[in-house]
């Protein structure tokens, strides 16, 4: 039966601790025997964590791929609106509406187009303000021993050696 790389660096912990209470030699052995299941193991958790970020990058590549054929499926769209509207504007006319053609050309509500914005007004523009929270200021002064309400710190272990 596979043993966990947990049970395995257990197992080796407690070898390593026997070597004052058993014969060393017998104790020495099961250790080095011990260690080289963890590294094997190791090296694994490396292979499929490496196998992995292969298989993300080609997915990250075909998402890719996906959305540009579907910015030019969405392209090809407009282009075939912008093609009825210039027939329309040209023709006046239209194909017959039916249920298997429910085209029809309509007005929007309105947008504004902006010409040159030097020269609006100052009474058309509007005062936006917003609030940011400082976080580096917070982190710093968290780390200082500082109680600040609201928040706390934050310290996660992570994995080094790996991406």
């Amino acid at each position: 039966m596979s043993k966990s790389i947990i049970d395995i660096a257990s197992d080796y912990a407690l070898a390593v601790h026997d070597v004052e209470l058993y014969k060393e030699e017998d104790v020495m052995h099961r250790v080095d025997e011990l260690y080289t299941e963890l590294c094997t193991k190791e090296d694994g958790i490396y292979w499929l964590y490496r196998n992995m970020e292969g298989q993300v990058g080609l997915v990250e590549e075909n998402m890719a791929k996906q959305a540009k054929y579907i910015k030019t499926m969405k392209k090809a769209m407009e282009r075939i609106k912008s093609l009825v509207v210039g027939a329309f504007e040209h023709t006046k006319e239209l194909p017959r509406h039916s249920a298997f053609n429910p085209v029809k050309i309509s007005k929007s509500a309105g947008a504004v187009d902006v010409i040159e914005e030097e020269l609006i007004p100052k009474e058309y523009y509007i005062k936006v303000e917003t609030f940011k929270l400082d976080k580096k200021r917070i982190l710093e002064e968290l780390k200082q021993g500082t109680s600040i309400p609201g928040v706390r710190l934050m310290q996660k272990e992570y994995v080094r050696g790996l991406k």
